[in-house]
């Protein structure tokens, strides 16, 4: 009887969970398409084919959504960094080498588009808190590169590169072609290999 209602629980726990990311995700689908200022609980709730009270059993309130969603986001961010540090050496500039391929995949998936991006920046400056992930990812990606030593500074250029594409892209301000675009990241790519291998004893 015990082990039925612990898969019992085990089973509602996952449903539980199932629908909190279907809410996540609807939720920057939704901002995608109206930007976060316009989002509303009741167009995620539809969005995410749950109840309004399904979703504010998950998220009591808009800012509590908005930043689980930017919490939802940064962990995709990090879940793919550990995917990519599998695949490079262990050590600063295997690191180097897996955020930069994970940078380039993240690039390519287009998990967002802009709208989102502008319009969450945007509601940060009123609801600073939603930036609070986003820092503490930031503060622990510095401390790894610092790992580098003397080679810190051009570690750091390299990722910061990354995120003036990224911005660029978000704010649609860079105007490059697909081969031109390819080209930085293939040169990225090839310095941040470079560095890496320069640790690699």
């Amino acid at each position: 009887m015990s082990g039925f209602r612990s898969r019992r629980h085990a089973m509602v726990r996952k449903s539980r969970t199932d629908a909190r990311e279907r809410i996540l995700d609807a939720a920057l689908a939704v901002a995608d398409r109206v930007g976060a200022a316009h989002l509303t609980l009741d167009a995620v709730a539809a969005e995410a084919g749950v109840s309004k009270g399904g979703l504010l059993y998950h998220f009591a309130s808009k800012d509590l959504l908005l930043g689980g969603v930017v919490e939802h986001h940064m962990e995709r961010h990090r879940e793919d960094l550990a995917a990519a540090e599998a695949l490079f050496p262990a050590h600063a500039g295997g690191y180097l080498q897996a955020f930069v391929h994970a940078q380039r995949q993240g690039m390519e998936a287009k998990l967002h588009g802009p709208k989102a991006t502008q319009s969450f920046i945007a509601a940060a400056v009123n609801t600073p808190e939603l930036m609070d992930a986003p820092r503490r990812y930031a503060t622990a990606h510095v401390q790894r590169l610092r790992e580098l030593g003397p080679d810190f500074v051009e570690a750091l250029l390299v990722t910061l590169a990354f995120d003036g594409l990224f911005f660029g892209d978000a704010f649609e301000m860079l105007d490059l072609s697909t081969s031109e675009r390819e080209a930085v990241i293939e040169a990225l790519q090839a310095r941040a290999a470079t560095l890496a291998m320069r640790h690699s004893d």
